[in-house]
């Protein structure tokens, strides 16, 4: 059985990641947070900044593929957290350590190193949001080519449940002010093509197979913004809908890191792997078919090995 390292498990695209791979691969997972456990995964907690303890673990695991879900793995619709140097130094353990191992790598980007005007950016888009946040991002991914040619690198935006039970993600907060009547309002100006985290790991699997590299935009069919996904996710999940912004026009062009048009053209690995992107409604369907079919209770049912610290 092959052997999937997912580095940052604790995220909510590596860890819905590493519950889809379990069944199929042998899933280890790094993580800073000693609250993650994933059904049919081997966890550990590890300094997400230390080349050597990463180093100790790969030589344990010894993976096929690794998976770096980083700070730029972090839906800007989710995360308030901006990406900083320090991640980028925690980005470049591990295309360091690929050619040491014989494995490959992916990394998980974000869509919010792109803004508009333009809409359904390409993988050779120049329309980059100039922040702080969003050139750090760029930087991580420059740094991985360099270091790891063979890379293949995934700009993307997910949602889908919290691994972390105590401290629930924007899904789990959304559905709660929905059910008290007190959501809203929602951004309207910024848009994506977000994709169920869940959906993403399969493509991603896919990718693997064709033994795909190179950057590719992974994401959803469909461009939509906050206010009208909320909208959606409350009719699919049959709560009330939010409130409504108190103006309806745009003065200027939005600004900031994932505050703009970040949307998506994915017609690259659509040939690649001749697929379709799934649609928001297919995406909150199985959103919501997750929290009765049990899929959702594998992010936090029991982890096959315990937490601990590498020696």
């Amino acid at each position: 059985m092959e052997t999937i390292l997912v580095a940052g498990v604790e995220t909510l695209v590596g860890a819905n990641l590493a519950a889809c791979l379990a069944g199929s691969f042998r899933v280890v997972g790094l993580c800073s947070n000693a609250e993650i456990s994933i059904a049919g995964c081997e966890i550990h907690v590890v300094d997400s900044c230390d080349q050597e303890s990463a180093r100790q673990w790969t030589a344990w695991a010894r993976p096929h593929q690794i998976v770096y879900c980083g700070a730029a793995a972090r839906s800007t619709w989710q995360h308030d957290d901006l990406p900083t140097p320090h991640d980028v130094n925690a980005a470049r353990i591990w295309p360091r350590l690929v050619s040491e191992f014989d494995c490959r790598l992916t990394l998980i980007s974000s869509d919010a190193v792109l803004t508009g005007p333009w809409m359904f950016h390409t993988e050779e888009s120049d329309g980059f949001c100039s922040s702080a946040a969003a050139r750090t991002i760029r930087k991580i991914e420059e740094d991985t080519w360099q270091l790891c040619p063979d890379a293949l690198i995934v700009r993307t935006n997910a949602f889908g449940w919290s691994p972390n039970a105590a401290d629930p993600g924007w899904i789990e907060s959304t559905l709660e002010a929905l059910q008290q009547g007190g959501a809203g309002p929602y951004d309207f100006l910024r848009h994506a093509t977000p994709i169920l985290a869940t959906d993403l790991a399969a493509i991603l699997v896919q990718a693997w197979f064709a033994e795909l590299k190179g950057e590719y935009h992974i994401a959803g069919a469909e461009r939509i913004n906050p206010e009208r996904f909320v909208e959606r996710l409350a009719d699919e999940f049959d709560l009330p809908a939010p409130s409504s912004p108190s103006f309806d026009s745009l003065g200027e062009l939005p600004s900031g890191f994932g505050r703009g048009e970040s949307s998506l053209h994915t017609g690259k690995i659509r040939r690649a792997l001749d697929i379709a992107m799934p649609t928001i409604a297919e995406g909150l369907q199985k959103l919501h078919e997750q929290q009765h079919n049990g899929s959702r209770d594998r992010l936090s049912a029991p982890a096959v090995a315990v937490h601990e610290k590498v020696a």
